[in-house]
This record gives C-alpha cells, sequence and structure tokens, in this order.
C-alpha cells in the first residue's frame, strides 16, 4: 500500500468509524463474530502514537439531526516535524480531489487542516526566528588581504627590472584572487532550494554559476577546522546549475557540529562561509 492510499484509508476510516448522532446514540452493534486480528493501518489509528491531527465534521441528516463524525490522521513513527508538515498537506491535496465525500465534508475536512499546517508552520517559522543561523551569501567584492608594516628603517635600493618574460610570470602569480561569482542554496528532499540555514545528512546542494565558470572551482567543507571533503564543480556556464547531495564523508563519526564551507579557486581559498550548524541523525 502506497503512503497516499494509507493516508487517505486512515482518513476514511476515521470518518465512518467514529461518527455518532448529536444525540448521544450509538450505532447498533454487529453481529456476533469472531474478531479479525487489526490491520497494521487500524492499529495506528488506534494508538496515534507518533503525529496526531484529529477534527469533528458535523453533517446534518435525513430527518434534521446534526451528527459529529471524528476524523483522525496519524504520522508514522520516527516522523520529523518537517516530514508531518508534508503529510498533512498531501493529505489535504487528497482530500481536495476525493470525490466520494460530500463537498459540505471536504470543506470542514480541508479547513481544518489549514489551520493545522499554518499552525506549524508559523511555530517553524518562529523557532527559525529566535534561534537565527548563518547563512551562506556570496559577495562578489574582490578578496583585500591587509599587508603588515614594514620593519626596516629605510628602504633599501630597487633591483635592475627583470626581463620581459619574467616580469609577466610574476604578474600572473601576484595577480589578485577574485571570488567566483556563484549562488548556493539547500534542501531537503521533497522541500524547495532556498538560503542554507543548516547542512544535514540529506541536504541537496543547488549550484548557479553567475558567470561563466572555468575548471578548478570546488567547495571544501571542514569540521573542527579538518578538511573533510571537497566537492569540484567543474566547468560551468553562466546560468548553469549543479545539484549535488552533501558529500557523506561530513557526516562521518559526528551526529551534531558545526559545518565551514570554503569557495576554492586552484587549490586557493577565494572565500568562507558559517560555520553551519550540521545535524547528521537519520
Amino acid at each position: 500500500m502506497t503512503m497516499f492510499t494509507a493516508r487517505m484509508s486512515l482518513i476514511l476510516a476515521a470518518f465512518g468509524l467514529a461518527a455518532t448522532g448529536a444525540s448521544g446514540q450509538e450505532a447498533a452493534p454487529a453481529a456476533e463474530s469472531s474478531p479479525a486480528p487489526p490491520s497494521k493501518l487500524e492499529t495506528l489509528a488506534e494508538s496515534c502514537s507518533a503525529h496526531k491531527f484529529e477534527t469533528v465534521v458535523k453533517t446534518v441528516t435525513a430527518d434534521g439531526n446534526t451528527r459529529g463524525s471524528r476524523v483522525k490522521i496519524c504520522g508514522e513513527p520516527g516522523q520529523t516535524e518537517a516530514d508531518w508538515l508534508v503529510t498533512l498537506k498531501d493529505s489535504m491535496a487528497k482530500t481536495e480531489s476525493n470525490q466520494e465525500l460530500t463537498p459540505a465534508v471536504r470543506t470542514q475536512i480541508i479547513a481544518a487542516l489549514k489551520a493545522e499546517i499554518g499552525r506549524l508552520e508559523q511555530s517553524a517559522s518562529a523557532a527559525t526566528t529566535a534561534a537565527p543561523q548563518a547563512t551562506i551569501a556570496i559577495s562578489h567584492d574582490p578578496v583585500s588581504v591587509p599587508e603588515a608594516p614594514p620593519e626596516y628603517a629605510s628602504v633599501p635600493q630597487l633591483p635592475a627590472p627583470l626581463p620581459r618574460a619574467s616580469t609577466t610570470r610574476t604578474s600572473v602569480a601576484s595577480a589578485p584572487l577574485v571570488r567566483p561569482r556563484l549562488s548556493i542554496r539547500c534542501a531537503l528532499p521533497h522541500e524547495s532550494f532556498a538560503e542554507c540555514r543548516r547542512l544535514e545528512r540529506e541536504t541537496q546542494l543547488s549550484i548557479r554559476a553567475d558567470e561563466d565558470l572555468a575548471d578548478g572551482i570546488s567547495l571544501r567543507f571542514l569540521r573542527g577546522g579538518d578538511a573533510r571533503a571537497e566537492l569540484d564543480l567543474g566547468a560551468l556556464q553562466a546560468g548553469a546549475t549543479l545539484r549535488e547531495r552533501l558529500p557523506s564523508r561530513v557526516c562521518a563519526g559526528v551526529l551534531r557540529g558545526k559545518v565551514e564551507v570554503q569557495v576554492l579557486s586552484k587549490g586557493r581559498v577565494a572565500d568562507t562561509f558559517g560555520p553551519l550548524a550540521l545535524y547528521c541523525g537519520s
């Protein structure tokens, strides 16, 4: 059974089994028979030990009485808050397209789901605001390296000019290092790419070239000051995007930590970001 079938079956099962009349009367008991062993879905609906959403839908019966029906959605054990939010959004989308439910019932379920989704998103946004973390941002300003003041009392005589060929080589070697123009964004599976606020084991990286990039550009990941992994970007034309998963060696042997990201140009550090929070749990 797919996750979609399981979620919608759970909604319909709860809607059908939990319905009771407004007068407090209960449905007539079924004919005696040997109880069948509960299915995995029924067991999850009864215990609902993971994330849970529950609401009451009111309908009017043919005799004019109001009837309340309980609708429950249970999350899978071990789901994160982000996974649970995806479950609720998916359930709302499937409820909107479910023609087996009456319009009045669909409207009430969708309204309750929207309210719960809004509450969870607001809580997540408040938590992010309360504990801001470093973000990756690329500056296009040239690198400025301060020079130490001279330690001599007088300036020595300048050496004779070098031959033209030697002068050219020296100029190239001492040319200022220019930061590559590129943009980096992050996302977890089933989420949209946005600014990188923290890195996780499943984080996907989207690197967009804002100018033509030649070979020799790479990202180096440092943890505790030690290089853990390096991601070669290769040659990219302006506007091209490269998507890669966070190198697994970044999370090797650690659950939480801090990561520093360096942009290298032919082995020289052109920019540094972070430290970023790192979470390597499953």
